[in-house]
Protein backbone atom coordinates (compact mmCIF):
# COMPACT_ATOMS: atom_id res chain seq x y z
CA UNK A 1 0.00 0.00 0.00
CA UNK A 2 1.06 3.42 -0.72
CA UNK A 3 0.14 7.11 -0.36
CA UNK A 4 0.67 8.23 -3.79
CA UNK A 5 3.10 10.95 -2.15
CA UNK A 6 6.44 9.83 -3.38
CA UNK A 7 8.07 11.76 -0.33
CA UNK A 8 5.92 10.05 2.55
CA UNK A 9 6.23 6.61 0.54
CA UNK A 10 10.15 6.99 0.87
CA UNK A 11 9.65 7.98 4.61
CA UNK A 12 7.86 5.07 5.46
CA UNK A 13 9.90 2.55 3.52
CA UNK A 14 13.02 4.33 5.24
CA UNK A 15 11.11 3.96 8.67
CA UNK A 16 9.97 0.18 8.30
CA UNK A 17 13.82 -0.36 7.46
CA UNK A 18 15.02 1.01 10.83
CA UNK A 19 12.65 -0.70 12.29
CA UNK A 20 13.32 -4.27 10.90
CA UNK A 21 16.96 -3.31 11.81
CA UNK A 22 16.29 -2.62 15.59
CA UNK A 23 14.59 -6.24 15.26
CA UNK A 24 17.24 -7.55 14.20
CA UNK A 25 19.71 -5.99 16.90
CA UNK A 26 17.61 -7.32 19.65
CA UNK A 27 16.61 -10.41 17.59
CA UNK A 28 12.88 -9.54 18.30
CA UNK A 29 9.67 -10.20 16.33
CA UNK A 30 7.38 -7.48 17.56
CA UNK A 31 7.65 -3.99 15.12
CA UNK A 32 5.53 -2.43 18.13
CA UNK A 33 8.67 -3.24 20.36
CA UNK A 34 10.79 -1.62 17.70
CA UNK A 35 8.70 1.07 17.49
CA UNK A 36 8.69 1.58 21.16
CA UNK A 37 12.22 1.05 21.38
CA UNK A 38 12.36 3.59 18.62
CA UNK A 39 10.41 6.20 20.11
CA UNK A 40 11.60 6.19 24.31
CA UNK A 41 14.82 6.51 22.86
CA UNK A 42 14.37 9.26 20.47
CA UNK A 43 12.48 11.06 23.06
CA UNK A 44 14.73 10.99 25.85
CA UNK A 45 17.72 11.44 23.85
CA UNK A 46 15.79 14.52 22.53
CA UNK A 47 14.89 16.15 26.15
CA UNK A 48 18.31 15.49 27.73
CA UNK A 49 19.64 17.71 24.81
CA UNK A 50 19.61 21.58 24.73
CA UNK A 51 17.29 22.55 22.57
CA UNK A 52 18.94 23.71 19.46
CA UNK A 53 20.92 20.42 19.12
CA UNK A 54 17.49 18.51 19.45
CA UNK A 55 16.51 20.46 16.81
CA UNK A 56 19.63 19.75 14.70
CA UNK A 57 18.91 15.97 14.94
CA UNK A 58 15.82 15.99 13.87
CA UNK A 59 16.99 17.08 10.64
CA UNK A 60 18.90 13.79 9.91
CA UNK A 61 15.68 11.53 10.35
CA UNK A 62 13.38 10.38 8.00
CA UNK A 63 9.94 12.28 7.62
CA UNK A 64 7.40 9.83 9.82
CA UNK A 65 10.45 9.34 12.21
CA UNK A 66 10.66 12.95 12.56
CA UNK A 67 7.23 13.53 13.13
CA UNK A 68 7.83 10.70 16.47
CA UNK A 69 10.34 12.49 17.49
CA UNK A 70 8.48 15.77 17.91
CA UNK A 71 5.30 13.99 19.43
CA UNK A 72 4.09 15.68 22.35
CA UNK A 73 7.72 17.50 22.84
CA UNK A 74 7.37 20.84 24.88
CA UNK A 75 10.11 23.22 25.53
CA UNK A 76 9.72 23.67 29.42
CA UNK A 77 12.60 22.35 31.61
CA UNK A 78 14.66 21.61 28.80
CA UNK A 79 17.19 19.87 28.92
CA UNK A 80 16.17 17.34 31.37
CA UNK A 81 19.61 16.63 33.33
CA UNK A 82 19.24 12.91 33.59
CA UNK A 83 22.13 10.29 34.16
CA UNK A 84 22.05 7.15 32.83
CA UNK A 85 20.16 5.62 35.11
CA UNK A 86 17.47 7.40 34.87
CA UNK A 87 18.23 7.56 31.03
CA UNK A 88 17.45 3.84 30.60
CA UNK A 89 14.70 3.92 33.38
CA UNK A 90 12.67 6.76 31.01
CA UNK A 91 12.93 4.26 27.85
CA UNK A 92 12.20 1.22 29.67
CA UNK A 93 8.68 2.98 30.79
CA UNK A 94 7.73 2.81 27.13
CA UNK A 95 7.88 -0.78 28.23
CA UNK A 96 5.99 -0.50 31.03
CA UNK A 97 8.63 -1.66 32.98
CA UNK A 98 8.61 -5.17 31.39
CA UNK A 99 11.26 -7.63 32.92
CA UNK A 100 12.14 -9.07 30.34
CA UNK A 101 13.45 -5.72 28.26
CA UNK A 102 16.87 -4.86 28.94
CA UNK A 103 16.82 -0.87 28.80
CA UNK A 104 20.18 -0.31 27.85
CA UNK A 105 20.19 -2.69 25.57
CA UNK A 106 17.56 -1.14 24.35
CA UNK A 107 18.61 1.81 23.64
CA UNK A 108 22.51 0.17 22.52
CA UNK A 109 20.50 -0.97 19.45
CA UNK A 110 18.44 2.12 18.58
CA UNK A 111 21.92 3.96 18.79
CA UNK A 112 23.61 1.24 16.46
CA UNK A 113 20.48 1.88 14.38
CA UNK A 114 21.12 5.25 13.95
CA UNK A 115 24.82 5.37 13.50
CA UNK A 116 24.32 2.82 10.59
CA UNK A 117 21.23 5.56 8.46
CA UNK A 118 22.85 8.80 10.28
CA UNK A 119 26.87 8.14 10.44
CA UNK A 120 28.98 9.53 12.63
CA UNK A 121 28.17 13.33 11.93
CA UNK A 122 25.21 14.44 13.89
CA UNK A 123 25.12 11.35 15.83
CA UNK A 124 28.97 12.41 17.11
CA UNK A 125 27.43 15.87 18.15
CA UNK A 126 24.49 14.47 19.96
CA UNK A 127 26.87 12.36 21.90
CA UNK A 128 29.10 14.86 22.87
CA UNK A 129 26.52 16.73 24.82
CA UNK A 130 25.74 14.12 26.62
CA UNK A 131 27.41 12.82 30.14
CA UNK A 132 30.14 10.84 30.03
CA UNK A 133 27.89 7.82 31.87
CA UNK A 134 25.58 8.31 29.00
CA UNK A 135 28.25 8.56 26.29
CA UNK A 136 29.09 5.00 27.28
CA UNK A 137 26.19 3.56 25.88
CA UNK A 138 26.63 4.86 22.25
CA UNK A 139 28.31 3.03 19.65
CA UNK A 140 32.19 2.97 20.29
CA UNK A 141 32.93 3.50 16.54
CA UNK A 142 32.05 7.26 17.28
CA UNK A 143 34.95 9.60 18.19
CA UNK A 144 34.18 12.37 20.37
CA UNK A 145 34.46 16.08 19.43
CA UNK A 146 36.77 17.80 20.48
Amino acid sequence: MTTGVTNLDKSIELTNVWLKDILDQLQWQSKKRAYQALRGTLHTLRDRLRIEEAVQLSANLPLVIKGMYYDGWTLRDKPEKLHKEEFVRTVHKQFNFDEKINPEEVVRAVLRVMYKHMGEGELGDVRSNMPADIQELFPQEIKLKQ
